[in-house]
């Protein structure tokens, strides 16, 4: 089968890319360290935003990086260096890159551009904001003026970031990501429509786009628009045959859908076309166990453990499947070695001490010590406020126009509501900034009870600060509920009640957060402890602790903000 992809690239990359185009990225990585082969000088930056574009991160900072070590005197190995460690999710590294780059070669927009974003990603906004400017002074390119528009979105200063995307595409910028992260702005802007549009444009300007497909069909399906859904996915397959990213990147979405049949049948005519491989694997497991309650899918994990023993996705999910077998020693084995690969995998520790609980209770109860580490907290009103309850009647008013999608999202929790899009504490409401601020002194109360009796897996995270990896409103209606989950991008997870509705059934702990519901565990016991809502009651845990709710009944609603706190 040939490789196609965009653009046109010499035969060592070509390679490349039909390796991690089926799925093959260690192999790919491999064949790079030990061949003499390097990405020609015109091409090198194109190949790392490629990789970049299908995900394949490692990959692109294995060879963005040689090729830099090789010689740091190249403006364009400086910028893909600096391109994937960001991507890679190692801002400093980035920024150190980038910096070193700068201080060598001169100032450079492109490089203060990346330094920028790599601000931008730990949520230093008004520095982001600062070097993006700086940039454009410089002359920088026309994508400079989208990563503004980007940075001032996050900050809740929606109108100005549409007019700097206004401004790049009128200039004639037709980078994919503009288009992409202009979208973005216009959805916040509740202007779906254009949203869509500008997410449309970005998958037709690449195909292998990854990031802009998933973009574009969980906004879809938010907005009921199910006719079009996937429909992105299906004609990059047919020009982009050898990718299976996308193959399984619209599986993933069938999933979510409920389309297990076609997911199923997806992912066996992948393994039919590309062969042997772990993700394939995994994935089948999983949607056939769905399918069929009896099926057994420790084979197929097994088969996909043998292949690539260090993807944490996968012995995760092995691992949770050998808890639902009863096969906990094993299950506590694999799960080990997927808390060796990371040892703050928050999904990990969940479901290691899920395994635990029967293997090694003592070292379970330690992780989850639901007395302790489950703290609830009374909020006093903010200033100018005579009571909390008045608080929380303005904030709602607050909170209402940012729930505009009609369906909760395809990739969440959530069943029967809403939930807000992007970064809450970036609007610029003045309640929901009160809000903000009276949240972080309660986080500080928390950390410092845990510094006391936390679990390690807790106190060696801590540092001198904190801040906020994600915060959102949720509206639960209709019988809406959480399916019990953790937070993976978090340290510290939460919940704010902001409106509960009256008469809950205290009896059946109606619409209560729940603790410890291990459901994939046949002899799971809990839950281990229930937290009435009430509003102006904040609920502070560790991120890796299994907790959902219990449904509400049709025709109540019930708002919370939500947040999870990282380390700074």
């Amino acid at each position: 089968m040939t490789q196609v992809f965009d653009g046109n690239f010499s035969e060592g990359c070509q390679r490349l890319l039909h390796a991690v185009g089926h799925g093959r990225e260690a192999e790919a990585i491999a064949t790079f360290n030990q061949d003499t082969f390097r990405p020609a000088r015109p091409e090198h930056r194109a190949f790392i935003q490629m990789l970049i574009d299908i995900k394949a991160y490692d990959l692109a900072s294995a060879v963005a990086l040689k090729v830099y070590n090789e010689d740091k005197s190249e403006l364009d190995n400086v910028i893909s260096a600096a391109r994937s460690e960001l991507y890679c999710q190692r801002p400093d590294d980035a920024i150190k890159i980038a910096s070193d780059g700068a201080s060598a070669l001169g100032p450079n927009p492109a490089l203060h551009l990346l330094v920028g974003l790599a601000m931008m990603s730990v949520g230093s906004l008004d520095k982001a904001g600062s070097i993006i400017q700086a940039a454009l002074q410089m002359k920088s390119d026309q994508i400079g003026l989208a990563y503004l528009g980007e940075v001032l979105r996050l900050m809740g200063r929606t109108d100005e970031a549409i007019s700097c995307h206004e401004q790049c595409i009128g200039a004639g910028c037709q980078d994919a990501e503009a288009f992409l992260l202009a979208g973005n702005a216009y959805y916040d802007a509740g202007h779906i429509g254009k949203a869509l549009a500008h997410y449309e444009k970005a998958v037709v300007l690449k195909r292998h786009y990854v990031d802009a497909h998933d973009t574009l069909n969980k906004a879809l399906w938010e907005h009921g628009e199910h006719t079009n859904f996937l429909k992105s996915f299906d004609v990059a397959i047919e020009r982009l045959p050898s990718l299976l990213v996308l193959r399984l990147r619209q599986a993933y979405f069938r999933i979510l859908s409920g389309k297990l049949d076609d997911a199923a049948a997806q992912l066996e005519h992948c393994l039919s076309t590309f062969g042997p491989n772990a993700r394939i694997y995994a994935e089948l497991a999983g949607v056939k166990q769905q399918l069929d309650n009896g099926f057994d899918a420790l084979p197929l994990y097994a088969k996909a453990y043998e292949l690539d023993p260090a993807d944490a996705n996968m012995l995760k999910a092995y691992g949770r499947t050998l808890i639902s077998a009863k096969q906990y020693d094993r299950a506590s084995e694999i799960l080990g070695e997927c808390k060796a690969i990371d040892d703050s995998d928050q999904e990990c520790l969940a479901f290691l001490a899920a395994a635990n609980s029967h293997v090694n209770p003592a070292e379970a109860a330690r992780v989850n010590d639901y007395a302790e580490l489950v703290q609830v907290f009374e909020l006093d009103p903010p200033g100018g406020y005579a009571t909390q309850e008045d608080f929380n009647t303005a904030l709602l008013r607050a909170l209402q126009p940012h729930h505009r999608s009609e369906t909760a999202p395809i990739d969440q929790t959530l069943a029967h509501g809403t939930q807000t899009h992007g970064m809450l504490f970036n609007k610029a409401d003045s309640e929901i900034k009160q809000l903000e601020n009276q949240l972080r002194r309660y986080i500080g109360q928390y950390i410092d009870h845990l510094k006391k009796v936390g679990p390690a897996e807790f106190r060696n995270r801590i540092t001198d600060g904190f801040d906020f990896s994600g915060a959102w409103s949720v509206q639960l209606s209709d019988g809406g509920f959480h399916h019990d989950h953790v937070h993976s991008a978090g340290w510290i997870s939460s919940v704010y009640y902001v409106e509960v509705p009256a008469e809950l059934n205290d009896e059946d702990h109606e619409g209560w957060l729940k603790f410890g519901d291990a459901h994939f565990d046949p002899e799971n016991e809990g839950p281990h402890r229930f937290v009435k809502p009430v509003p102006g009651r904040l609920v502070l845990f560790p991120s890796y602790m299994l907790h959902g709710t219990v449904p509400i009944k049709a025709g109540k609603r019930r708002t919370t903000v939500a947040f999870d706190v990282v380390p700074q």
